[in-house]
């Protein structure tokens, strides 16, 4: 799984060695900072600011996944995806050594036992507030992980069912990926974006597919139904 992770973040780190790059391959991360007119907004990329009309309407302040293009001196926004609300919620600084744990235990009374210790030592707010949101995430059989990997912040969700389980990932620099997986390995993985989708046909041989997802476990209480 770790290496999966890795293998992940490898493609958006190549993707993103140019600061601003207007044609990248792959989905950048924009800010929405104001509205300023009728379907008008102010995206902030990077250092710039960027006027565009939308007929989706925006959530202010919210941060989203898009592709970009420039063609002379117009640049196209497109494909915005609004990045979850738990990309914005606490970092676990040992958060891949305990998904590593969690994958090699196998065991969800353990992983929960964790949590409940590390509930009643937590030293500051934030630590209680992201092990209070991991328990609530277990309580619907969901692990949910924050983690850090080579100073990215990142989502690791997994689920587990009778013939499927699926895991979710999500980096700030990057979109999200849910993986399905059955006892002989990945089935398929999915995607927001299209050029990601074909990216990751070079790297995973199984079915790839461009559709929208969603978190596994977020904040309200909203999960994906694994059948099995």
């Amino acid at each position: 799984m770790i290496s999966k992770i890795g293998k992940i973040q490898k493609i958006a780190n190549a993707q993103n060695v140019a600061p601003i790059a207007l044609n990248t391959s792959l989905p950048i991360s924009l800010k929405v900072s104001e509205k300023i007119g009728f379907n008008r907004y102010i995206l902030k990329f990077a250092n710039r600011n960027l006027n565009t009309k939308s007929a989706k309407q925006l959530d202010i302040g919210a941060n989203y996944w898009a592709e970009i293009e420039s063609n002379n001196e117009n640049i196209l926004i497109k494909n915005m995806f609004k990045k979850p609300e738990i990309l914005n919620f606490g970092i676990l600084p040992q958060g891949l050594n305990l998904i590593e744990r969690v994958i090699k235990e196998n065991d969800l009374a353990l992983f929960c036992e964790h949590i409940c210790d590390s509930l009643m030592n937590a030293k500051d707010k934030e630590s209680f507030k992201i092990y209070t949101d991991m328990f609530l995430a277990l309580q619907e059989k969901i692990v949910h992980i924050p983690f850090l990997y080579n100073e990215i912040y990142g989502i690791f969700q997994f689920k587990k069912g009778q013939k499927e389980s699926a895991f979710y990932l999500a980096f700030s620099n990057f979109a999200p990926i849910l993986f399905r997986l059955d006892e002989k390995g990945i089935v398929s993985i999915s995607t927001p974006f299209k050029k990601v989708a074909n990216l990751l046909n070079y790297e995973f041989s199984c079915k790839i597919e461009t559709c929208q997802i969603s978190p596994l476990w977020d904040k309200s209480g909203k999960i994906i139904d694994i059948k099995g």
